[in-house]
């Protein structure tokens, strides 16, 4: 059969409004701490349950954070809508973004939206965010080189090397922190503000996805005065989570939390796929997360935010695509023309330093050919044994079953497989949501209960005939996942 499919970045997993079942804390290390720990600190274990760690007491962070979002959103309104990139979304939400990037070999680059202020331009907010913004951006470039490198020491030990190759002869990135330092970071700061009657509250602003890059390094949204950049900010609520378990939970920031670095899918395409078989070995958990803005106390409240997110190197060869991950998120680029930007850290079309995607893209596709004895499912064709050829022999339909042993969408890479089925059960759905795609990670079914497909438990509802494919399938697969679909380079995360 042919197939003529769109390639998504990242998949929804709902599209009502978020409501959390419980609240969760995240696990804390204070900067210092971080220098220290050895192998047995919680970092590892933190990412690989709950794939993100708040790091505390980075010095003199806290005050020049609060200093410089202060003056964020008053900074923005002084520009103005010609020069700062709006998005609006259907809750009623408008989101201002200043875009940037840290380049490897170059550097923080400059925002380009201050460049373009005025020469005449006596903003006071705007001069107060440019004098705080470097040493503001120094303190995050610190603490996510040393997150990378305790990151790299602690799995070392667990992960087959090179974890990429690349396209120039000699250059490989054998480690996290060669990943990491070799990749573009690309930086937003964000300014949420609702419009009350446009949309109800507690309206979902942006809906559970998985994000595509290794990691983002974010500061927990903060609550500020559009018009009163002197008025004592307070910590927002409104992030959500998909824990391990696939229950939506509400993570609790504190004032002590200076910066959060949570896991994207990009740890699946080349970190955890590269994990030697070993019962310590721990894959790190991509973090499905959303984003609810409720309807303000104030009407001048802002909601805003900072994060940075970590891509591959460009010149690393995106696995079993022979291109590179720069080639891809180039032609991507070039081939978008439009979209609906849906991550926490898209912003617009015309900024470049971004990565924004649609559901369905306009542009690319991919014509996957699968033969008379495969099933497309997981995002590939899958080889059939004799026993799903079978299937109609035994009045049973053959299809594409999730590891809670329901039908799902087969264009989503969600460590489903071809199963012989004897019912026509609805798609697979979180407590009757839409399809999970990437961001369920299937972590309810893997025996070390970190998921992520390291293996075959076979533990299948009894309506299932056969187990999934085997592990090295499923490895296989996941190499397939980094054909995400970037509809343009312009943003990044939440």
């Amino acid at each position: 059969m042919k197939l003529l499919l769109s390639l998504p970045l990242f998949s929804l997993v709902v599209a009502s409004p978020v409501s959390a079942d419980r609240v969760v804390n995240p696990s804390r290390i204070t900067f210092d701490a971080l220098g220290r720990i050895d192998n047995d600190s919680p970092l590892v274990k933190a990412l690989a349950t709950d794939g993100l760690v708040s790091l505390t007491n980075i010095p003199g962070f806290k005050q020049s954070k609060r200093r410089l979002m202060s003056n964020l959103h008053t900074c923005m309104l002084d520009l103005g809508d010609n020069i700062v990139t709006a998005h609006h979304f259907d809750d009623g939400t408008t989101r201002r973004s200043f875009a940037t990037s840290t380049l490897p070999e170059v550097g923080a680059q400059p925002i380009k939206s201050l460049e373009d202020i005025p020469m005449n331009s006596n903003s006071e907010s705007c001069q107060s965010f440019q004098g705080e913004v470097s040493s503001f951006r120094s303190s995050v470039e610190a603490a996510t080189n040393l997150f990378s490198q305790k990151l790299s020491t602690e799995m070392r030990a667990y992960l087959q090397t090179p974890l990429m190759s690349s396209n120039v002869d000699g250059v490989v990135y054998d480690s996290i922190n060669e990943v990491v330092a070799g990749g573009e970071h690309l930086e937003h700061f964000h300014s949420y503000q609702k419009d009350n009657s446009l949309g109800n509250a507690g309206e979902t602003t942006i809906e559970l996805h998985t994000d595509q890059g290794f990691f983002i390094a974010f500061t927990p949204g903060l609550i500020a005065s559009s018009n009163d950049p002197t008025k004592q900010m307070k910590l927002s609520d409104g992030f959500y989570v998909q824990d391990r378990y696939g229950t939506k939970a509400s993570v609790n920031f504190s004032e002590e939390d200076d910066l959060v670095f949570m896991i994207g899918d990009g740890a699946n395409q080349y970190i955890n796929n590269n994990l030697i078989d070993s019962k310590d070995a721990m894959p790190l958990r991509a973090t499905p997360h959303a984003l609810s803005f409720p309807a303000q106390i104030d009407s001048s409240d802002v909601r805003v935010w900072y994060g940075r997110m970590v891509l591959p190197p460009n010149n690393a060869l995106s696995h079993g695509m022979g291109l590179t991950h720069g080639e891809v998120r180039e032609a991507l680029m070039d081939a978008s023309t439009t979209g609906k930007s849906i991550s926490l850290g898209c912003s617009s079309q015309d900024m470049k330093a971004v990565i924004h995607t649609t559901r369905h893209l306009s542009g690319p596709s991919v014509i996957l050919n699968c033969t008379a004895d495969e099933l497309f499912c997981w995002y590939r064709c899958q080889p059939l044994d004799d026993e799903l050829n079978t299937c109609s022999d035994r009045n049973l339909t053959l299809e594409c079953v999730d590891s809670q042993g329901q039908i799902t969408d087969p264009a989503q890479h969600n460590g489903a497989a071809p199963a012989c089925y004897n019912s026509t059960a609805p798609l697979s759905s979180d407590n009757g949501d839409a399809w999970q795609g990437d961001s369920h990670h299937d972590d309810t079914h893997a025996d070390d209960g970190h998921g992520h497909d390291r293996g075959d438990d076979g533990h299948h509802d009894e309506h299932m005939s056969t187990k999934s494919t085997s592990t090295g399938s499923r490895l296989f697969a996941w190499s397939l996942v980094v054909t995400f679909t970037i509809s343009a380079i312009l943003s990044v995360i939440s």
